[in-house]
Protein backbone atom coordinates (compact mmCIF):
# COMPACT_ATOMS: atom_id res chain seq x y z
CA UNK A 1 0.00 0.00 0.00
CA UNK A 2 1.54 3.66 -1.26
CA UNK A 3 2.14 6.24 1.57
CA UNK A 4 -1.31 8.24 -0.10
CA UNK A 5 -3.35 5.16 0.10
CA UNK A 6 -2.13 4.96 3.67
CA UNK A 7 -2.99 8.48 4.47
CA UNK A 8 -6.41 7.88 2.92
CA UNK A 9 -7.02 4.50 4.96
CA UNK A 10 -6.33 6.46 8.46
CA UNK A 11 -8.15 9.88 7.33
CA UNK A 12 -11.09 7.02 6.79
CA UNK A 13 -10.58 5.21 9.40
CA UNK A 14 -10.18 8.22 12.12
CA UNK A 15 -14.07 9.74 10.48
CA UNK A 16 -15.49 6.72 11.39
CA UNK A 17 -14.43 6.32 14.43
CA UNK A 18 -13.96 10.04 15.83
CA UNK A 19 -16.50 13.27 15.31
CA UNK A 20 -14.81 14.46 11.83
CA UNK A 21 -14.16 17.64 12.94
CA UNK A 22 -12.18 16.34 15.68
CA UNK A 23 -10.75 13.81 12.94
CA UNK A 24 -9.51 16.88 11.06
CA UNK A 25 -7.97 18.27 14.00
CA UNK A 26 -5.84 15.01 14.64
CA UNK A 27 -4.68 15.38 11.39
CA UNK A 28 -3.76 18.44 11.96
CA UNK A 29 -1.75 17.18 15.14
CA UNK A 30 0.11 15.25 12.99
CA UNK A 31 1.14 17.13 10.17
CA UNK A 32 2.14 19.75 12.86
CA UNK A 33 4.76 16.74 14.16
CA UNK A 34 5.95 15.71 10.97
CA UNK A 35 6.80 19.52 9.80
CA UNK A 36 8.60 20.26 13.02
CA UNK A 37 10.47 16.88 13.13
CA UNK A 38 11.69 17.70 9.46
CA UNK A 39 12.73 21.56 10.94
CA UNK A 40 14.81 19.66 13.59
CA UNK A 41 16.34 16.92 11.50
CA UNK A 42 17.08 19.78 8.56
CA UNK A 43 18.56 21.80 11.73
CA UNK A 44 20.73 18.73 12.68
CA UNK A 45 21.71 18.07 8.62
CA UNK A 46 20.02 14.73 8.47
CA UNK A 47 18.27 15.53 5.23
CA UNK A 48 17.08 12.07 4.80
CA UNK A 49 15.00 12.08 8.04
CA UNK A 50 13.97 15.40 6.75
CA UNK A 51 12.45 13.95 3.20
CA UNK A 52 11.00 11.37 5.53
CA UNK A 53 9.19 13.57 7.75
CA UNK A 54 8.64 15.77 5.07
CA UNK A 55 7.17 13.21 3.50
CA UNK A 56 4.97 12.26 6.25
CA UNK A 57 3.48 15.40 6.11
CA UNK A 58 2.34 15.99 2.54
CA UNK A 59 0.91 12.80 2.88
CA UNK A 60 -1.70 13.45 5.15
CA UNK A 61 -1.79 16.72 3.15
CA UNK A 62 -2.78 14.43 0.56
CA UNK A 63 -5.40 12.79 2.39
CA UNK A 64 -7.21 15.87 4.29
CA UNK A 65 -7.20 17.17 -0.11
CA UNK A 66 -8.57 13.69 -1.10
CA UNK A 67 -11.47 14.02 1.42
CA UNK A 68 -12.31 17.52 0.31
CA UNK A 69 -16.02 17.66 -1.41
CA UNK A 70 -15.37 20.71 -3.61
CA UNK A 71 -18.71 20.62 -5.73
CA UNK A 72 -20.70 20.60 -2.42
CA UNK A 73 -17.53 22.93 -0.66
CA UNK A 74 -17.81 25.56 -3.11
CA UNK A 75 -15.55 28.45 -2.06
CA UNK A 76 -14.19 27.10 1.20
CA UNK A 77 -13.65 23.50 0.32
CA UNK A 78 -11.62 25.16 -2.99
CA UNK A 79 -9.46 27.43 -0.63
CA UNK A 80 -8.36 24.61 1.45
CA UNK A 81 -7.25 22.43 -1.53
CA UNK A 82 -5.02 25.57 -2.76
CA UNK A 83 -3.78 26.13 0.75
CA UNK A 84 -3.15 21.78 1.11
CA UNK A 85 -1.06 21.75 -1.80
CA UNK A 86 0.70 25.26 -1.50
CA UNK A 87 1.84 23.52 1.40
CA UNK A 88 2.32 20.10 -0.04
CA UNK A 89 4.83 22.21 -2.80
CA UNK A 90 6.30 24.75 0.32
CA UNK A 91 7.55 21.42 2.09
CA UNK A 92 9.54 20.07 -0.83
CA UNK A 93 10.52 22.91 -1.67
CA UNK A 94 12.32 23.45 1.22
CA UNK A 95 14.18 19.85 1.76
CA UNK A 96 17.93 19.75 1.57
CA UNK A 97 18.00 23.76 1.87
CA UNK A 98 20.18 26.22 4.30
CA UNK A 99 16.79 27.83 5.28
CA UNK A 100 14.48 24.52 5.51
CA UNK A 101 14.76 24.73 9.20
CA UNK A 102 13.07 28.22 8.87
CA UNK A 103 10.61 27.07 6.37
CA UNK A 104 9.49 24.78 8.57
CA UNK A 105 8.55 26.69 11.31
CA UNK A 106 6.62 29.28 8.78
CA UNK A 107 5.06 26.50 7.57
CA UNK A 108 4.09 25.08 10.81
CA UNK A 109 2.81 28.61 12.06
CA UNK A 110 0.47 29.05 9.65
CA UNK A 111 -0.59 25.02 9.45
CA UNK A 112 -1.12 25.23 13.44
CA UNK A 113 -3.40 28.60 12.31
CA UNK A 114 -5.73 26.31 10.86
CA UNK A 115 -5.73 23.76 12.36
CA UNK A 116 -6.91 25.82 16.20
CA UNK A 117 -9.65 27.10 13.28
CA UNK A 118 -10.70 23.73 12.70
CA UNK A 119 -10.25 23.22 16.98
CA UNK A 120 -12.39 26.15 17.39
CA UNK A 121 -15.13 24.95 15.08
CA UNK A 122 -14.90 21.55 16.87
CA UNK A 123 -15.03 22.78 20.40
CA UNK A 124 -11.23 21.67 21.10
CA UNK A 125 -8.60 23.84 22.94
CA UNK A 126 -6.43 25.78 20.58
CA UNK A 127 -2.78 24.56 20.39
CA UNK A 128 0.06 25.22 22.69
CA UNK A 129 3.19 27.11 21.71
CA UNK A 130 5.01 23.96 21.67
CA UNK A 131 4.59 21.09 19.00
CA UNK A 132 1.89 18.67 19.84
CA UNK A 133 2.50 15.80 21.39
CA UNK A 134 2.69 12.63 18.95
CA UNK A 135 -0.22 10.96 18.48
CA UNK A 136 0.50 7.34 19.10
CA UNK A 137 -1.14 6.61 15.42
CA UNK A 138 1.17 8.07 13.91
CA UNK A 139 4.31 6.23 14.77
CA UNK A 140 4.31 4.67 11.40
Amino acid sequence: MTLSKQAIAAYQTAVMTTPPLQAVVLLYDGILVRVHNAGLAAANGDYIRQHQETMRAIEILRGLLAALDLQAGGKLAAGLADTYRANMQALLACVGKKNAETSCRRIGEGLRSLRDAWAEIAGMKPTSPEIPAKPAHLDA
